[in-house]
């Protein structure tokens, strides 16, 4: 992780950057909207304290674009504030969020930067299907995808600057992760309709911002692996299949995390088969 950076994608809107995910800051006539908080009290410290410049007398909003620790376990540093998710988001953070914090400070990798992370805090905020908000003057449209990546994915939305923070319906130059919780098919479908909303800017939740067409490279590998897993179905054996397949998808579409393709490639299988298999 890097220093926070604030990058303006249009007046009043900025890509935070910086930290283990990418987040977002929306600031307008005294009124703030942090977009995900980040992975542990030290980064959203410093978001924090950047949002404070920019709130006067107005209120200072978090949004959780989803459940997943690296987007929320610091959630504590705003908690005196209103925080926002979708239901869905919310209801997996109750049932996960305590024992994915314990197993993540077990990761001899992982665990020491969440040494800070001393408690849950959960959104208190909740919306179904679209939640509108102004931030002063700034139109911000919240709006769930369902489960993609995640079991329940939203994004923001600002029309008036077609600024999208995609959060992790989008990886940039990383092969996604894909949880056997999420669901590719609407992945696929999620993409499809964020590319209709016909975005100028668009924030992922990894990796560097590119522009928009980054959603349709995504789109498009992901029906790559979900072809390729379907039509090895027939003759499907795990060890040789998913080396194979990895190889393959590597190779068509260089990314880095490479290492996450074998779990991808296992899920999408139980999707299309219903049967499970082993990591």
């Amino acid at each position: 992780m890097s220093d926070l950076t604030l990058q303006e994608m249009a007046p009043g809107t900025m890509a935070v950057l910086g930290g283990y995910c990418n987040r977002g800051l929306i600031a307008n006539r005294g009124h703030v909207l942090v977009i995900d908080s980040g992975i542990n009290v030290a980064e959203a410290t410093s978001l924090y304290a950047a949002a404070r410049q920019y709130q006067q007398q107005g209120g200072l909003y978090l949004f959780n674009t989803h459940h997943h620790g690296d987007h929320v376990f610091g959630n504590q540093v705003f908690a005196n504030g209103p925080i926002i998710a979708q239901q869905g988001a919310r209801e997996a953070f109750v049932r996960t969020g305590e024992q994915t914090l314990a197993l993540w400070k077990q990761d001899p990798d992982d665990g020491a930067m969440l040494n800070d992370v001393t408690m849950i805090t959960l959104p208190t905020i909740t919306f179904q299907e679209t939640l509108t908000i102004f931030i002063g003057d700034l139109e911000v449209q919240l709006l769930h995808l369902g489960a993609a990546h995640s079991s329940s994915d939203s994004v923001a939305w600002l029309p008036a600057s077609r600024t999208l923070f995609a959060g992790d319906l989008l990886f940039n130059n990383l092969f996604p992760a894909m949880p056997p919780e999420g669901d590719s098919a609407n992945w696929i479908r999620a993409l499809k309709r964020l590319e209709q909303l016909n975005p100028r800017h668009v924030i992922p939740g990894h990796g560097p911002i590119q522009p928009p067409e980054a959603l349709r490279a995504l789109r498009t590998w992901i029906e790559e692996l979900r072809t390729r897993v379907a039509n090895e179905i027939e003759h499907w054996d795990q060890e040789t299949s998913v080396a194979k397949m990895s190889a393959e998808l590597q190779s068509l579409s260089p990314r880095s995390r490479e290492d996450r393709l074998p779990v991808a490639i296992q899920n999408v299988y139980a999707e299309l088969t219903g049967h499970l298999t082993n990591p």
